[in-house]
């Protein structure tokens, strides 16, 4: 175990045992160490900062008094987690049944493998690993979705993501310092798990940002996942310091997105604009919405940035020119690599594995694919993919009731955080898993409903009174 990890695990146990929020900004903020292995003799397997520190937030929130309750009344609740509830016993069923029901009849291109290629399935250990992770997510969603209804809760959580978003940045930083001072093995102790890395790759004679993630490409899609949480719940922070931080995290981010050179992370950055604009639109047109409180600011940010890009093009086109040539070589070029070849490859083979056992799946673990829907289509069939696909769509289209207009808006916040993320999932995740930081905004999502036995006790007062 390096330094870096002991320092955590220390942290983390000491937060676990405190009164205060501590143990919530860990969670959000270790989402910046992606290549940090938190487990002495791992034997293969990664448990990385931010999966550890979910485990203790899990157990906190359901030891505390009434939460064990809340949170079986969560998880069957239909309008909050009972569909992904459905999902992680589905797919953890698949994972143990799956894999030896259809035992050596076709190939796959394996989780687990220490060299890419193709296999005949057969039970492997990323079958357990892949499951204990969907689980880690299922259970960091549902202790957001028992706890999520507390003010209090909110504002931590508008916090720790502020705290994440300059932590990402700051090792963005670090790792461009050292790279250029040629001292880059002063960051090999918060590199330490079983990973492929590309941390030292230039793109047009630039260092490609990794920060402390394992590869360009996983660090600008953080960076967007970020971004895009601070850019639609920024009106929730208090005028002043704090707002004022959104909104500097949110150009560093940009700028970090930019200089990682992801061309994951660009696509984000498409979508999260777009979104924005369309939000940005509907805010306009409706004077009753609660979100519309900065639009003023807004429209004269938006107003001076392009203004200062057509003056800059006007005054200096060429300047134009290394974007162009970015654009060219993530997008253009990019189709012709031997990278793109390879993933095209690992999602046709996981699609293949879908047809080939009927559309019931491969089960979890067993495929490595480059699309997220592909990916929980080869794993899970069918029947897991309408329950993930059905969870995820209610709660985003969903509208809560008997909730304040705070609550509404910021539900309504969370969904529009969401979609850049899954965007760019659909372009690159491998594995079925949606990760902590999103199910933790699902969790916060669920958290907006009501919860059955408050709109029982609800009407029953009512008839009372009646």
């Amino acid at each position: 175990m390096s330094w870096p990890a002991a320092v955590l695990w220390v942290m983390m146990i000491a937060a676990l045992f405190s009164r205060g929020p501590g143990l919530l900004y860990l969670l959000v903020c270790t989402g910046a160490f992606g290549s940090l292995q938190m487990l002495p003799f791992s034997g293969g397997v990664n448990v990385l900062p931010q999966s550890a520190c979910a485990a203790l937030f899990v157990c906190k929130v359901l030891v505390q008094r009434g939460n064990i309750t809340r949170g079986i009344e969560s998880a069957l609740d239909p309008q909050r987690m009972m569909l992904f509830t459905a999902f992680v016993v589905h797919a953890v069923f698949g994972a143990l049944i799956l894999p030896r029901t259809f035992l050596g009849l076709f190939e796959v291109v394996p989780i687990s493998a220490p060299m890419f290629g193709t296999d005949i399935l057969r039970p492997a250990s990323g079958n357990y690993t892949q499951s204990c992770y969907i689980m880690l997510s299922y259970g960091t969603a549902l202790a957001f979705s028992t706890i999520g209804q507390s003010d209090a809760l909110r504002i931590y959580y508008l916090r720790a993501l502020l705290w994440a978003a300059y932590v990402l940045v700051l090792t963005g930083i670090i790792d461009l310092i050292t790279y250029n001072l040629h001292i880059g093995y002063v960051l090999e102790p918060f590199r330490t798990a079983t990973y492929s890395f590309l941390v030292d790759v230039e793109a047009e004679g630039a260092k490609r940002v990794v920060g402390l993630m394992t590869e360009a490409s996983s660090f600008g899609t953080v960076c967007v996942g970020l971004m895009a949480s601070l850019v639609f719940l920024r009106p929730f922070y208090k005028q002043g310091l704090e707002h004022l931080l959104a909104l500097v995290a949110i150009a560093l981010l940009g700028a970090m997105t930019i200089l990682s050179t992801s061309s994951t992370g660009l696509v984000g950055l498409g979508v999260l604009g777009f979104i924005y604009g369309v939000d940005l639109l509907y805010r306009t047109l409706d004077a009753s919405n609660k979100r519309r409180d900065q639009i003023k600011q807004e429209f004269a940010v938006i107003f001076l940035v392009v203004f200062v890009a057509l003056a800059g093009t006007l005054l200096k086109p060429s300047l134009l020119d290394p974007v162009s040539t970015m654009i060219d070589g993530l997008v253009y070029e990019k189709a012709k690599s031997a990278s793109y070849a390879e993933r095209t490859m690992w999602t046709r083979i996981g699609w293949q594995a879908f047809l080939d056992t009927g559309g019931m799946g491969a089960g979890l673990g067993s495929i490595r694919v480059s699309n997220w829907a592909v990916s929980i289509l080869g794993s899970t069939g069918l029947f897991g993919a309408m329950l993930m696909f059905g969870f995820i769509a209610q709660q985003a289209l969903t509208v809560p009731r008997s909730v304040s207009k705070e609550q509404a808006a910021f539900g309504t916040a969370l969904k529009l955080s969401l979609l850049p993320t899954l965007a760019m999932y659909l372009v690159v995740a491998t594995i079925p898993d949606i990760g902590i930081a999103v199910a933790s905004m699902l969790g916060l999502i669920a958290a907006t409903h009501t919860p059955r036995s408050a709109l029982r006790s609800a009407s029953t007062l009512s008839e009372g009174r009646a």
